[in-house]
């Protein structure tokens, strides 16, 4: 015989919390592309306000009358949940009001209008007058001590919705930069907090995201993306895998995380870079513009990685050198000619720093063929300029090598920090 079926009443209630969460998140998000016929957008934006209204009095209705938790802090992380919908909408009518750029064509459907800049001023008003406190009192429910640091950066994360911008690329490095700046913030405070590490406390931290990955996908959704956009987006991608590295304690996550953000990252500044390389002087400066940058976000790369981090900061060494030495048989510029002479000479005295002799022998190689470029140019022309950098160079390095002799503590700290180490020497 089958043992009798049990009534658990803690999967039912959970799933009508569940149920009506999925339903209050759906009617919210129609607003953001319903657009009815009847009445005026600004009335309807009301309404969409109105219902983190009618979301706070549920909350306020369970926890006092009904005296259940759960279910009101259910309600307060809905309310929430709604509020970048609510500033999306309210981006749209201050984009109609007050945008910097020519109005891009949008479907009937994600069009939002507002009467006139005096009534986007007043919604803006009365959006921070009702959902600020309201905010504020749903993260004292779900992370108390850290409300105060939660409210500010949500409210902050959502007034960057409202920046009446849609070129896409801009848009990149706003929501990019609140992203990373989000990363760096829940890294050094909010997941170290024990208090939020609860489902409550995840949910909280997990808001302030919400808002620039609205701003993503509305330039995704509604305006024409092209590579510069999607490169952007990669070099994103490719930052936060670095951030999120630095508190991986695994080797081989490092690494792999390592290789990945440096690859993203060079694939995102090639597809950036096809943007405005057709408006370049030579070929020795799309050349130049395209590699090292890319050299320079692999050997940043590297930082993160564990025992292949020598192997990714040497490819950017190599990439570098590389892009000096084909710019200049490309097209023999000054420009050429002086990346291989300073980029040669740096990579030759960080090896005979770390006693490396692959390295300095290629970076002295390096450094006599933009040497000799120079010369040549110099030669050539009688222009007092190229002249003049040779004698700039060569005075920078004795000063710096005074300098750095004075301070040879200072430089010896630098080294142990930024040279190659073992991965077991660099966790400890």
């Amino acid at each position: 015989m089958q043992p009798a079926s049990r009534f658990d009443s803690d999967a039912l209630t959970r799933t009508l919390r569940v149920a009506g969460a999925l339903l209050v998140m759906a009617s919210a998000s129609t607003f953001m592309l319903q657009h009815w016929q009847d009445g005026n957008d600004l009335t309807r934006y009301a309404m969409l306000v109105g219902q983190s209204l009618l979301l706070a009095a549920a909350a306020y209705f369970v926890g006092l009358a009904v005296r259940e938790g759960r279910s009101a802090r259910t309600f307060l992380g809905l309310l929430l949940a709604t509020v970048p919908v609510s500033f999306a909408v309210l981006g749209g009518l201050v984009y109609s009001q007050f945008h910097f750029e020519a109005l891009a064509p949008l479907p009937h459907y994600a069009s939002w209008i507002a009467p006139s800049k005096l009534s986007v001023l007043l919604a803006f008003a009365g959006t921070l007058v009702v959902l600020v406190p309201l905010t504020t009192a749903s993260f004292m429910a779900l992370a108390r001590k850290e409300a105060k640091a939660l409210t500010l950066v949500f409210v902050l994360a959502n007034l960057l919705v409202l920046v009446p911008v849609r070129e896409p690329i801009w848009v990149a490095v706003l929501a990019g930069g609140a992203l990373l700046t989000l990363l760096r913030l829940e890294g050094a405070r909010f997941s170290r907090a024990p208090l939020l590490d609860t489902l409550e406390g995840r949910l909280a931290r997990a808001m302030p995201f919400v808002p620039p990955f609205i701003m993503l996908g509305r330039v995704v959704h509604l305006y024409t993306v092209r590579a510069p956009f999607v490169g952007a987006v990669m070099l994103i991608l490719a930052a936060s895998f670095w951030i999120v590295l630095e508190r991986t304690r695994s080797a081989s996550l490092r690494d792999s995380g390592a290789w990945s953000a440096g690859f993203l990252a060079l694939g995102g500044w090639c597809a950036c870079w096809s943007g405005f390389a057709h408006g370049l002087a030579s070929p020795s400066w799309s050349v130049l513009s395209l590699g090292l940058p890319a050299a320079g976000l692999l050997v940043v790369a590297s930082r993160r990685g564990a025992h292949g981090r020598e192997a990714l900061a040497t490819c950017g060494v190599v990439l570098a050198l590389m892009t000096a030495v084909v710019a200049s048989v490309l097209d023999l510029d000054s420009l050429a000619a002086f990346s291989c002479l300073v980029l040669g000479i740096a990579v030759a005295v960080f090896g005979a720093a770390l006693r490396l002799r692959v390295q300095l022998v290629v970076g002295a190689l390096v450094a006599l063929f933009g040497l000799g470029a120079q010369v040549w140019l110099a030669v050539q022309s009688a222009h007092l300029a190229r002249w003049a950098s040779l004698s700039v160079v060569g005075i920078l390095l004795i000063v710096g090598s005074a300098y750095l002799e004075r301070n040879r503590p200072t430089l010896a700290r630098w080294f142990e920090r930024w040279a190659p180490r073992p991965f077991q020497e660099l966790e400890g």
